[in-house]
């Protein structure tokens, strides 16, 4: 017959008084907290250049060689993608 009896109230935390101490303490972020991705995340201190988005939309077998082709010459996409592109253009076949 437990199921029918009421739940005990979990106490209430007392509130504490703010001090100067207590306000400029650093916070800790516990290491468990973050993602694996984010903590083995290294800094980089190179600011990149103003960029845009573009959205383009292609086939499924030639985004994942194009994925695949980063990933190779350890690039991003956007990387590969602007370098393909400088490529594209001083080969003179765009005009």
């Amino acid at each position: 017959m437990q199921a029918c009896q009421p739940r005990k109230a979990k106490p209430v935390p007392k509130p504490v008084a703010l001090t100067p101490a207590l306000v400029d303490a650093p916070q800790i972020i516990p290491q468990a907290s973050t993602s694996a991705r984010a903590a083995a995340k290294p800094a980089s201190n190179a600011p990149k250049p103003d960029q845009m988005p573009l959205q383009v939309r292609l086939p499924r077998q030639e985004v994942r060689a194009i994925k695949i082709a980063a990933a190779e010459r350890e690039q991003t996409v956007s990387d590969f993608m602007l370098a393909c592109f400088h490529d594209y253009m001083k080969s003179g076949k765009h005009a």
